[in-house]
């Protein structure tokens, strides 16, 4: 099934205080990349240089700064103002009107080549996204709700700027907005050790292979970072280019399990390719692409009628036969919705009870990116969500018993939090626009770090080119494993070859890096070479 994204996902966190509303922002920011080394040896074989990453010295020092707007570079439209209360100075900036030449250079003085976090007081009567960049680099985007008008605070945490002199731009946004003032203070919790994770899995019955690979992740955590690829089907194509550019495999193979909806079991064939990946000495990974169980089953809110709302009971149905829940459905207790969810869960669990058996743990990552509402999982709000994720849980865990799942929670919203004691590490799904470096994501993973309040693993569940090692290890945002999507973000788009998400440069670099681990480093652990 094809999968469509857009360039990059946009997430929005709130907190509110009492002056200013404080937005926890998580942005989408990029970092440049240092090329790979190779070297070829003859015309039939490659011998790749092994890639050390370069990571500056950093002295930490105090920074504390406060830009007024109205001090900046004003282009296009912009114009000062002081008609809306609440701002600090003389004024703020106004004149935002969504026309690309409205935006603000801000020039700072940067004290130390170290991390930042750069907070901007913004406001809007409606509804606003809008990006800044540092440098010409993107770190991110941003929402204001625009609910009452008022002036509130986005952050963007652990940017790294060199000592001396830089340029942040506040771009153009999709309607108009205001900004009061930029702050800039330098961050120290990026600098702190490694996250506390507790390499026990949540499911209290899981079996011996899942704590080993839990252990093994642990092990790695915030000192190397696991390679892994979405493959698009039971063949492996992409498994292979990776192969042929780079002389090495991924460790974890990424694949959808199927069995979208109405009884549809999982796909067997990729329940093959599973077994095979494990017999060679690789990680099995899964999502689960779910079709609505509906009519007009889709697994986009917007081609089905299918409503997750409709589907949600008190009734504790989790560990109950399918009869006895048949039977609550005839008797009116619970709606057919909830009836078919459950049946496709049962559907799915049979797949997974295969591999259960077999040995083989996975690292499943149901109902991924469910805050973006473009999924019909997650379009019925956060309520709706943790009741079906907790009800996943409880029926697989406890009613089919599945003791080989790692549990990766990806609902890319704060919102949509679920407990803590339902899954084992936190991930998130970053795309970018073509042509522009990946970097560390080191916004998004102290995002992570803050929410799960550093007690879970940390990855990078979809992206759409390989992060930076040298960056991760300077902004000590090691991923645990990353996952990059198929199609162009691999292997590029014939038809627009300017379009580029991922060089065969950055493959090179990261999988024969000092930092990272392939399918023969982990086979090899394991005795499976």
């Amino acid at each position: 099934m094809k999968k469509f994204k857009t360039a990059a996902l946009l997430l929005s966190l709130m907190m509110t205080f009492t002056a200013c509303e404080e937005i926890s922002q998580l942005p989408l920011g990029t970092n440049s990349n240092t090329a790979a080394e190779t070297t070829e040896a003859t015309e039939e074989t490659v011998a790749y240089t092994e890639y050390v990453a370069e990571i500056p010295e950093i002295v930490t020092a105090e920074a504390s700064m406060t830009i007024q707007a109205e001090d900046c570079e004003l282009n296009g439209n912009l114009t000062v103002a002081d008609e809306r209360k609440g701002y600090a100075g003389e004024g703020y900036v106004t004149g935002f009107l969504g026309e690309q030449a409205d935006y603000l250079i801000v020039p700072a003085d940067i004290p130390a080549s170290q991390h930042y976090d750069i907070t901007i007081c913004v406001a809007a009567d409606v509804k606003v996204i809008n990006s800044v960049s540092v440098n010409d680099n993107d770190i991110g985007e941003f929402v204001i709700d625009g609910d009452d008008g008022k002036f509130v605070r986005v952050t963007f945490y652990g940017v790294y700027m060199d000592e001396g002199q830089s340029l942040i731009q506040v771009n153009k946004g999709n309607d108009e907005f205001d900004i009061d003032y930029i702050e800039i203070n330098n961050n120290e919790d990026i600098y702190e050790d490694a996250l506390e994770v507790d390499a026990t899995p949540v499911s209290e019955k899981s079996s011996y292979e899942a704590k080993d690979l839990m252990r093994y992740l642990k092990e790695n955590l915030g000192k190397n970072i696991i390679t892994g690829q979405f493959a698009s089907d039971s063949k492996n194509l992409e498994l292979e280019h990776i192969y042929e550019k780079t002389g090495k495999y991924p460790a974890i193979r990424f694949g959808d399990i199927g069995g979208y909806s109405k009884g549809e079991p999982p796909l067997e064939s990729e329940i093959k390719a599973a077994r095979e990946w494990d017999e060679r000495g690789g990680i099995v990974g899964f999502m689960w692409y779910w079709n609505s169980p509906a009519g007009d089953s889709s697994v986009y809110a917007k081609d089905t009628k299918f409503s997750l709302e409709n589907a949600v009971t008190d009734e504790k149905i989790a560990e109950l036969g399918i009869s006895e829940i048949q039977e609550l459905c005839r008797q009116g207790v619970i709606s057919s919705e909830c009836l078919a969810i459950v049946e496709d869960i049962d559907e799915v669990s049979g797949g997974l009870l295969e591999l259960a058996n077999d040995g083989i743990p996975v690292l499943w990552r149901p109902l991924h990116e469910a805050g973006g509402g473009w999924y019909w999982w997650g379009a019925s709000g956060e309520e709706a969500y943790i009741w079906l994720y907790n009800l996943m849980y409880e029926r697989m865990t406890k009613y089919h018993g599945l003791d080989n799942l790692i549990w990766i929670w990806n609902g890319q919203d704060e919102n949509y939090m679920v407990d803590s004691d339902k899954y084992d590490i936190a991930a998130i799904d970053i795309y970018l626009a073509p042509n522009t470096a990946f970097g560390s994501r080191s916004e998004q993973y102290q995002w992570l770090k803050k929410l799960t309040e550093g007690e879970k693993m940390i990855a990078l569940s979809e992206c759409s080119s390989v992060p930076g090692i040298s960056e991760m290890l300077r902004d000590n945002a090691v991923w645990s494993f990353f996952g990059l999507w198929y199609g162009d973000y691999l292997t590029g788009n014939k038809a627009k070859p300017d379009e580029i998400y991922t060089l065969d440069s950055d493959l090179v670099r990261m999988y024969n890096a000092e930092n990272s681990i392939t399918l023969d480093e982990y086979a090899g652990v394991y005795g499976h070479e």
